[in-house]
């Protein structure tokens, strides 16, 4: 991209300081000869090729652990246009390399109002391979067609998107959440949806930047994009200077002092919300005129988050009973949520026990038993199964296998026993990955397609985490209480830079509580204190986005410990527990769900 270069060198009088290659955080190397970087939403942004200057990558690693790229790029030698650009979608990371099995080309495209999206057909190029030695460095591998052959190249990063560099530099509150200042990022794809075919990828850079690579069509059809480099101005910004990069050819035949960069026009960016703007454009270029769009977003960034408005702490739900779970009533057991209902398994009481709720019809199902039976394990969901693992060995059933996968469409369970096996600590799901917690505050880190797994130590924090509760919260891991003894200390655990922060103690000391994420705000519950005399801790409370400290919501309906919570339909349910602190006895079997916005 050495339009890229040159804005930089141009418009900002230097070049962008790459950022420097982190020293890899608190993890420790995996524990099964992967790779020791593992590429993560911190690999989002823009990368080129120094020596090759004018042409690069927009990459963009999104929520669901999938990659899309954007090549842009030159025509092979005897194509027609000046310029080219190949996308890819579906990018997976295998190692330490993010593979893109079909790169493909659009054909049929237009400038302007002759643009017909129904006319676009995409054709297979080929496939890229990225392959990473860190957070801002490594080598990419294309195998194009025969005009476009294959080759290897090194790559570096360009440029860190706001809130998603690998060196930190976060928004922090001053109790450490993540500041609202920090949750406005409007970085992804974006597009018009009458317009299919063409868009723009938009990257805010830190010092209220904002990098535009729009990719089109010149008014001969041929593929064609736009560079650009502004400043904030009120609700957007404004990109004085749009530019193209032209003259280059791709492959072996590129040569970077063939690259001319021209002045295109000028491009005004207004944001409504995080999903809609109003987007004006003037070109000083014969054939492309002047105009707007209203383009809408099309994907965010894995771990950047866009909120609208400023969240105020959910304090006045209302409680609703519902039907109880069938007998034999579990505590200790854990839960989660796939296809818009509730799977609870395992635990004292029944602990080879597995059921599901379906809140439209307010009725439970018994299904086959979990292939071993546990207390104290963790449930997640991910890609269509529901996982459990870890735990205490309870109820008999298969030995062997730390963990297990159901699939939800077949009704099957399969082994999974590279899952780790830890107790008493909960299970969340980010940016396509699973956070399992462990008793001592370290974090195992699985990746489901892989079926790999690495170890991040805890933080400096020495608090002990049996009990605790593990959530994924606007890009970020958090820890929250948990014993013993019991604590109140929130320890928070950022992927993109791979380190760790404290964040906003809670109120209450607790452990053996369920947690649930609704919108914007983390609402915990319930729980026990065991050091000393022992108490039920029937307290809810309620952490919004940007806010400083805790909320005291409303009371469970029945203290309880050894409970588990997940949230459908904006409603966090919590399920069954413990009357007696301590004990094993007493489940209650009873559901409730707390409704925030009545």
């Amino acid at each position: 991209m050495r339009a890229l270069g040159l804005l930089c060198v141009v418009i900002l009088a230097a070049a962008f300081s790459v950022v420097s290659a982190h020293d890899g955080g608190t993890h420790s190397p995996p524990p099964h000869g992967e790779d020791s970087y593992w590429p993560g939403p911190g690999i989002s942004g823009p990368w080129y090729n120094p020596q090759r200057s004018g042409e690069g990558f927009v990459l963009g690693y999104l929520p669901n652990g999938t990659l899309l790229v954007n090549w842009f790029t030159f025509p092979a030698t005897g194509e027609p246009g000046t310029q080219d650009w190949i996308v890819g979608e579906g990018g997976y990371v295998v190692g330490n390399k993010v593979r893109f099995d079909r790169m493909y080309r659009a054909f049929g495209g237009a400038w302007g109002d002759a643009f017909d999206p129904d006319a676009i057909s995409r054709v297979e190029w080929g496939t890229l391979e990225l392959e990473f030695d860190d957070c801002n460095s490594g080598t990419f591998r294309y195998a194009g067609p025969e005009s476009h052959g294959s080759g290897e190249y090194p790559m570096t990063r360009l440029a860190a998107i706001d809130q998603l560099d690998c060196a930190g530099n976060r928004a922090i509150t001053a109790t450490g959440g993540r500041a609202l200042e920090g949750l406005r990022n409007y970085s992804g794809a974006w597009y018009e949806p009458s317009r299919s075919g063409e868009g723009w990828y938009l990257q805010e850079l830190s010092g209220d930047r904002l990098l535009v690579n729009w990719f089109t069509y010149d008014p001969a059809g041929n593929r064609a994009y736009v560079l650009g480099l502004g400043t904030r101005k009120g609700d957007g910004f404004e990109i004085a200077d749009m530019y193209v990069a032209q003259g280059a050819r791709f492959g072996d035949a590129f040569d970077p002092d063939d690259v001319v960069r021209s002045p295109w026009g000028e491009l005004n960016i207004t944001f409504t919300d995080c999903r809609h703007a109003q987007f004006e454009f003037s070109s000083t270029v014969a054939g492309y005129g002047s105009g707007s769009f209203q383009p809408v977003r099309l994907t965010t960034l894995a771990s950047s988050e866009c909120i609208d408005g400023t969240p105020q702490a959910m304090t006045g739900g209302t409680w609703t009973q519902h039907a109880s779970m069938p007998a034999s009533a579990q505590s200790e057991l854990d839960v989660t949520t796939a296809n818009g209902q509730l799977y609870a398994m395992g635990g004292y009481g029944d602990p080879r026990g597995f059921k599901r709720y379906d809140p439209a019809t307010n009725q439970w199902a018994t299904l086959s038993q979990l292939p071993a039976g546990r207390d104290h394990l963790s449930a997640f969901s991910i890609d269509g199964g529901v996982f459990y693992t870890g735990g205490s060995a309870n109820g008999g059933g298969e030995t062997g296998s730390s963990g297990y996968r159901y699939d939800v469409l077949d009704g099957t369970w399969e082994a999974r026993p590279e899952l780790p096996f830890n107790y008493g600590s909960r299970a969340a799901v980010l940016n396509g990955r699973v956070f399992i917690g462990t008793s001592s505050g370290d974090l195992w880190e699985y990746e489901p397609r892989q079926r790999t797994r690495r170890l991040i130590r805890r933080p400096v924090d020495s608090s002990q985490r049996d009990h605790a509760q593990i959530q994924a919260f606007l890009g970020e891991i958090w820890v929250i209480g948990g014993r013993s003894p019991e604590t109140n200390r929130v320890a928070i655990y950022d992927p993109v830079s791979e380190t760790w922060r404290a964040g906003p103690l809670t109120n209450n000391f607790r452990g053996g509580f369920g947690a649930a994420v609704v919108g914007h705000q983390i609402v915990i519950g319930g729980g026990e204190v065991i050091t000393g005399t022992r108490r039920l801790e029937p307290t809810v409370e309620v952490y919004a986005a940007g806010s400083s400290g805790w909320a005291i919501a409303s009371n469970l309906p029945v203290p309880v410990h050894g409970t588990a919570a997940a949230t459908l339909n904006d409603r966090v349910y919590f399920v069954s527990g413990s009357t007696a602190p301590g004990s094993a006895c007493c489940a209650t079997g009873q559901l409730f769900s707390i409704d925030f916005s009545q």
